[in-house]
């Protein structure tokens, strides 16, 4: 049976008053009802699939596994016709009304009226604030929702605080009330608090990575900086716009793998790459700063690879210490991508515009077309595939597409299932759904049907 599922989020302060409800579910002949807990008075008939009280609005009903509301005296709300029904951020008087196609809206229980209609909302990852600083209660009841792919935040009943024109709002924990939002690949702070911006618009490297974000979820502190491009520059600034290195530099890079204010960083400006940290700007001469890898800069110089250990501050060849770690990895220059071995050699050449590494083997594209190539950068398939992505890691498989038909290839090149069906999917638990033409059907990795 189909559980209805009440989502509590925030604990609000309200009164034992407010939540009086004087029935109790009952059950008869294997259909459950509602009775005046006190006088036993019937209050919703016997028929029903399962009833859940929801406190301080009603209960929730269920008939034909759609689910339908009740007020606290058992008149009807909604009819059983909805895929769920709950509270907003547990406050009593909101509840939101999903209809079978997923759309969504917000309806006052007061009012008696929908005051948001048929949007998607987000509402089991709210925003922070604003919260009494005390208590930690949600002070007023405010939602992010998203309308055709665009994300705007709702202060109940019917405020609109920001309309739904950003690509992205993405709420903060550490500081309640603060959130980031993006439009456009730029990115803000923003206090819901005091309904003021905290930076100016900043751009990110290619992604958000760099943003002090765990999981979805902001973490910025007034102490926590990360590279921003600010009118075409890159610096370091914060959650408020304060710039730890100022916005001048047309590259920046910052070691991920350390934290805090010593983290190495490198800048790059009148065709110059030079070292900035603790303040200081220094020349680093080198053609091209590549990436991080734990604690080593990897840059060309003189047409080659090099590792510059950060820490010792001097250009080597190393191997890693730890044998599980990856023996190649993937970089990019000036749009293309490359692979490096863990011994300070170029195995493939900033050539490729696509590639991705499992383990001691990788797939690249370069003119519209894959291979697979080992670790030493030795082609095992030639450049004959319309795509490769993979299938498996615990099983090394990988998902090949070849004139509009998709197979199966091991790791080491052997086309399991030369490609001849219409679709296949990732896989699962040992076990990936395949199509060929209306037909579906499940494959293991060896591509034979499992019935």
């Amino acid at each position: 049976m189909k559980k209805i599922i009440v989502i509590s989020l925030f604990s609000l302060i309200t009164t034992a008053t407010s939540f009086a409800q004087s029935g109790e579910i009952a059950i008869q002949n294997e259909k459950y009802g509602i009775v005046d807990f006190k006088t036993k008075k019937q209050i919703a008939e016997y028929i029903y699939e399962d009833v859940e009280i929801l406190p301080g609005t009603g209960y929730l009903v269920m008939q034909n596994d759609n689910i339908g509301l009740l007020d606290k005296k058992g008149t009807q709300i909604f009819p059983c016709v909805y895929e769920d029904i709950h509270q907003v951020l547990d406050n009593p008087n909101y509840v939101v009304v999903e209809d079978l196609g997923g759309i969504l809206s917000v309806y006052s229980i007061k009012d008696k009226k929908f005051t948001f209609n048929k949007f998607l909302a987000d509402i089991k990852s709210p925003l922070c604030g604003p919260y009494d600083e005390f208590s930690g209660a949600i002070t007023k009841t405010i939602i992010m929702v998203t309308k055709n792919n665009k994300s705007g935040i709702l202060e109940l009943p019917s405020k609109i605080i920001l309309p739904l024109e950003y690509d992205q709002i993405i709420s903060c924990e550490s500081k309640r009330g603060v959130i980031i939002l993006k439009k456009q690949n730029k990115y803000r702070f923003y206090n819901l608090k005091n309904r003021t911006l905290l930076t100016p618009e900043f751009e990110m490297n290619g992604n958000d990575e760099s943003l002090p974000v765990i999981r979805g979820t902001c973490h910025a502190e007034a102490s926590d900086y990360f590279p921003a491009k600010v009118k075409s520059k890159w610096g370091i600034m914060n959650m408020y716009g304060k710039f730890k290195i100022p916005p001048k530099f047309d590259e920046l890079r910052i070691n991920p793998y350390s934290k805090g204010k010593s983290a190495f960083t490198t800048v790059y400006m009148n065709n110059q790459w030079y070292t900035y940290n603790f303040g200081k700007m220094k020349p680093f001469n080198i053609d091209f700063f590549l990436g991080f890898w734990y604690n080593y800069a990897v840059v060309i110089k003189n047409e080659k690879v090099l590792f510059y250990n950060i820490k010792g501050l001097k250009f080597l060849e190393i191997e890693l210490k730890n044998s599980t770690d990856t023996k190649i990895r993937v970089f990019q220059k000036k749009g293309n991508f490359g692979v490096v071995s863990y011994k300070s050699k170029l195995i493939a050449d900033f050539e490729f515009q696509d590639i991705e590494v499992f383990g001691d083997i990788f797939y690249a594209k370069k003119n519209k077309k894959y291979a697979l190539l080992n670790e030493q950068g030795k082609e095992l398939i030639p450049f004959k595939y319309d795509k490769i992505s993979l299938g498996s890691i615990k099983n090394r498989v990988l998902i090949i597409k070849q004139y509009g038909k998709y197979g199966l290839m091991s790791f080491e090149g052997t086309e399991i299932v030369k490609p001849k069906y219409t679709y296949i999917s990732n896989f699962s638990e040992g076990k990936a759904t395949a199509k060929l033409y209306k037909t579906e059907f499940e494959i293991d990795y060896k591509g034979n049907k499992i019935n």
